[in-house]
C-alpha cells in the first residue's frame, strides 16, 4: 500500500457545534427524536436546506485523535491537512465569527502539536471582514505552522471575486500558500431552482454548481492577472470543469468585454490544483487526468462525509503508471505544503 497525503480531511471542535446549537439564525443546529427516543441533529443551513448529521458522523469530526489515526494507519493515510467543517465561520456575526475563528485555530495548533507527523491544518476565516480574515491567515501561517487556509464559497451572498475581498489573496499569495474553495449551499435564487427536488440541493448537484460558478467567477474576475502566483485548491475532480475547459475557451472567446489577459484554461492549468475527493470513479478521473496531468491532482478524501476505505481503494487501482500514483498520492502535496523530507 502506498503511502498517502489526503488533503481535504474535516473537522469540528465541541464550542463550534455548542455554538451552532445555540445559534437562532442561519447556520443552526436543531435537536429532535426518533420514534426510539434517539436524538437526531439537522444542520439549517439557509432557508430550505438542511442536513442531518447522525452521531457517528458527529463523532468522527470531532476525533483528532486515537480513532482517526487509527482509520489512516489502516488505510496508509500518512497525513491528513485538516479544515473545520462547513458550515464554517463566515455566517456568523463579524465578530462572533472573529473570535471563534481564532479559537478553531488554537484548537487545531495544539491537535497538531500532538500529532506533528499526521496532521497539518488550514486556518478557519472568518472572511466577511477580509482584512481581520487575512490577518488571521498570516497568524495561523507564520505563529502557528498552518498550510493556508480554507474558504467556504460566498459570504453574506457575494462571491469573493468582488475586490473589496482581494486582500485575503493578495495575504495568501504574500505569505506562498494555498486557499481552499470549498462549496456550500447556492445563493438563494439558484437553491430556489432546485429545492423542489431536495436530493440536488447539495452534494449531488448544488454544491458544484455553486463551487464550479464561484472558481470561474475568480478567473474571470481578473484576480488570477493581478496575483499570478496564488493557488487555489478545488475538490472533487475540480467541480466538473476539466471537463468543459474547451468550450469554456472557445466561448469565453467570443464574448464582448472579456477583460482577462489570457485564456480561462490557462488560469485554471496554473492557478487550481483538483483532488479526488468524493470522486472515486475511473472514468472521470482519467479525463481529469487527461486534461490537467498528473501534476495537478492530488489525493483527498473528505473524510468523514466519503470513506476513507473506498478513497484509498479506488488510487491503489485505477489504471495509472506508478509514477503519476505517487505524485497523486504525496508527492505533490509534500511539494504544496513544502513538508519537510523524513
Amino acid at each position: 500500500m502506498m503511502n498517502k497525503i489526503a488533503l481535504e480531511e474535516h473537522f469540528f471542535t465541541q464550542e463550534h457545534l455548542a455554538y451552532l446549537r445555540a445559534h437562532k439564525g442561519y447556520p443552526r443546529l436543531e435537536t429532535s427524536f426518533d420514534d426510539a427516543g434517539n436524538p437526531v441533529e439537522r444542520l439549517l443551513r439557509m432557508p430550505g436546506s438542511s442536513q442531518v448529521l447522525p452521531g457517528p458522523l458527529l463523532a468522527r469530526l470531532t476525533d483528532l485523535g486515537a480513532g482517526r489515526l487509527a482509520e489512516m494507519d489502516r488505510c496508509g493515510i500518512e497525513m491528513q491537512l485538516l479544515s473545520l467543517a462547513g458550515p464554517g465561520v463566515e455566517e456568523l456575526d463579524v465578530s462572533d465569527g472573529a473570535v471563534l475563528a481564532r479559537k478553531t485555530n488554537d484548537e487545531l495548533a495544539r491537535a497538531i502539536g500532538a500529532n506533528p507527523d499526521r496532521f497539518a491544518g488550514l486556518a478557519t476565516l472568518a472572511y466577511a471582514d477580509p482584512k481581520g480574515a487575512a490577518d488571521e491567515l498570516a497568524r495561523c501561517v507564520k505563529h502557528l505552522g498552518f498550510k493556508g487556509g480554507k474558504l467556504n464559497s460566498h459570504v453574506v451572498g457575494e462571491y469573493l471575486d468582488q475586490p473589496k475581498y482581494w486582500c485575503l489573496f493578495e495575504a495568501a499569495e504574500s505569505l506562498g500558500v494555498p486557499l481552499m474553495l470549498h462549496p456550500k449551499d447556492p445563493l438563494p435564487g439558484v437553491l430556489g431552482t432546485l429545492s423542489d427536488y431536495p436530493g440536488l440541493t447539495q452534494a449531488a448537484w448544488g454544491f458544484t454548481i455553486d463551487a464550479g460558478s464561484h472558481a470561474m467567477r475568480l478567473i474571470c474576475s481578473g484576480l488570477f492577472d493581478v496575483f499570478p502566483r496564488l493557488r487555489i485548491l478545488l475538490g472533487h475532480l475540480g467541480e466538473g470543469i476539466p471537463f468543459w475547459l474547451a468550450r469554456i475557451d472557445s466561448h469565453f472567446a467570443r464574448s464582448p468585454g472579456a477583460k482577462i489577459r489570457r485564456k480561462p484554461s490557462e488560469y485554471f492549468r496554473e492557478n487550481f490544483i483538483v483532488t479526488t475527493s468524493g470522486m472515486f470513479v475511473d472514468p472521470a478521473f482519467m479525463c481529469v487526468l487527461q486534461t490537467l496531468g498528473a501534476d495537478s491532482i492530488y489525493f483527498a478524501v473528505d473524510y468523514p462525509y466519503e470513506s476513507m476505505d473506498e478513497g484509498t481503494r479506488f488510487i491503489e487501482s485505477v489504471p495509472i503508471g506508478e509514477k503519476d500514483r505517487d505524485k497523486i498520492c504525496r508527492t505533490n502535496a509534500r511539494r504544496l505544503l513544502a513538508l519537510k523530507p523524513h
